[in-house]
């Protein structure tokens, strides 16, 4: 199975800390774990992690849609990192594109109206979110509640 990291403007400190320990968890559970995002946030994650232990490859965010929309590339489950409305866009634009299932991360100051706002708009999202800008413990207990994430995957059959 295929998971996708999406990552948006890295300007919360707590995004890449999160993406490495989601992408670490995924690869633990068997996953190829793909990154997308922007510039910067695509070469936080390449100077963290150079000898991509965690991370098995890396791609722009308008190439992974532009590929996702031409149909020569999907994955069973994205995470979509979301700190703005931005973020929201991205992960709503690969959730009607993508055969995966959607989660949403959904951190930084405006955490609460920002997650109630993701789960309004779009339809079968799971979405975890914590007032986290600094600290990422408080979305990390989050995240190790789901146990198993091979278990959010849908159904494709």
């Amino acid at each position: 199975m295929k998971a996708l990291l999406l990552l948006g403007c890295p300007e919360v400190p707590v995004q890449t800390g999160l993406a490495l320990y989601i992408g670490n968890t995924l690869k633990a559970q068997g996953f190829e774990v793909i990154c997308a995002g922007t510039p910067s946030a695509v070469n936080l994650m390449r100077v963290a992690d150079p000898k991509k232990v965690y991370i098995e490859s890396y791609m722009n965010i308008d190439k992974c849609i532009d590929q996702m929309a031409e149909g020569t590339f999907d994955v069973d489950l994205t995470f979509g990192f979301i700190h703005k409305d931005s973020g929201l866009q991205y992960l709503a634009t690969i959730a009607a594109l993508s055969r995966s299932t959607p989660v949403a991360v959904v951190f930084g100051r405006e955490a609460e109206p920002l997650g109630k706002e993701v789960g309004e708009s779009l339809d079968g999202v799971h979405v975890i979110w914590a007032k986290a800008v600094h600290n990422p413990l408080p979305l990390k207990k989050k995240l190790d509640k789901i146990g198993e994430w091979a278990t959010l995957v849908r159904d494709q059959g």
